[in-house]
């Protein structure tokens, strides 16, 4: 007869970071000598950590799925307690699903379910999905001695991403209402602000693709010279 846990635990965590799925014996029985498997639900049944008596995994035993090779380990010095949890280091979003830690030789045999929630972070990933933002072009349409009028530039992005202008503080500006249009599912947005003496003298255009956790920007620094210039002024102070 097989007796579970119930419902289990859910566990959240950001991607990149290390989790610990927790799995321990109510009785505290040394588990140094028993069996214990760990399995991914979906889409296939997956193995994740298998624990025979001291072969493992990361020892020597066969059979794991290549997707957690070398990110699973087990903590030795807690078996003698009953403890089967382990550690999946450096999350991805795919590691989301549900989790089994059965021990399949106890009687009853028992098992343990764990749900475990990968959430997006947001991060630069041109190039690793179709479909991300490239970097924004930024530059400088008009210039006075009191203000300059900047345009962000973002082409070819799907899903329609956030474009924002921001100063060096992360505070978003005003801006004019973005100029877009769409070739098939592809987005190109223009986005105009302008700045003055007031603000700070660095900017930054940051389009945002939230579904995919994509985020990427550009800046530009205004510099004062009598007249507002480009960064790149060796006579401003």
């Amino acid at each position: 007869m097989l007796h579970s846990s119930g419902p289990g635990v859910t566990v959240v965590v950001s991607e990149e970071s290390d989790v610990i799925l927790p799995c321990s014996l109510s009785t505290n029985q040394d588990l140094e000598q028993k069996l214990f498997d760990w399995r991914k639900k979906a889409p296939n049944k997956q193995e994740v950590f298998m624990y025979d008596g001291g072969l493992h995994y990361n020892n020597g035993r066969r059979g794991q799925d290549e997707h957690f090779r070398g990110r699973v380990s087990h903590f030795p010095q807690e078996l003698q307690f009953g403890n089967a949890s382990i550690i999946i280091r450096n999350t991805t979003v795919a590691d989301s699903g549900d989790y089994t830690c059965d021990f399949p030789h106890l009687q009853p045999e028992q098992r343990f379910c764990i749900k475990l929630v990968v959430e997006l972070t947001l991060k630069d990933r041109s190039g690793e999905i179709p479909g991300a933002a490239p970097k924004p072009f930024v530059g400088i349409l008009n210039i006075s001695e009191d203000e300059a009028l900047l345009k962000c530039e973002v082409r070819g992005a799907s899903p329609k991403p956030k474009v924002e202008w921001r100063d060096s503080d992360g505070n978003i500006l005003p801006a004019e209402e973005p100029q877009v249009s769409r070739t098939g599912e592809r987005y190109d947005i223009t986005l105009l602000t302008t700045v003055t003496r007031t603000n700070s003298s660095l900017f930054h255009c940051v389009a945002t693709q939230e579904e995919m956790g994509h985020v990427t920007r550009d800046q530009i620094d205004v510099r004062y010279c009598g007249k507002i210039l480009l960064c790149h002024c060796l006579d401003c102070v």
